[in-house]
């Protein structure tokens, strides 16, 4: 039988799956890698758009095993293309 500590365990470890889940289809996209990145910028633990880029990268490569892009230039590459279509 199970006991309280073991159900709300449990149900921890699935809301944190479900999370993560949410967070692997957003990132799976280089758009929502790109919305992912903005919505970190503006937090404090980021002190500059490098630092935040790292952060975003390294928390793709924890999710997929690799990393979405080589470095920030590239990823600012990106960010040009995307301007240039609006």
């Amino acid at each position: 039988m199970k006991t309280n500590a073991t159900t709300s365990d449990y149900r921890e470890q699935v809301e944190q799956l479900l999370k993560e889940r949410k967070l692997m289809r957003q990132l799976v996209t280089p758009t929502g890698f790109y919305h992912y990145y903005f919505s970190e910028l503006g937090k404090k633990e980021h002190r500059t758009k490098v630092e935040c880029f790292n952060y975003c990268n390294d928390k793709y490569y924890d999710l997929f095993g690799e990393y979405r892009y080589s470095d920030y230039s590239s990823f600012q590459r990106f960010m040009t293309r995307q301007h240039k279509k609006k």
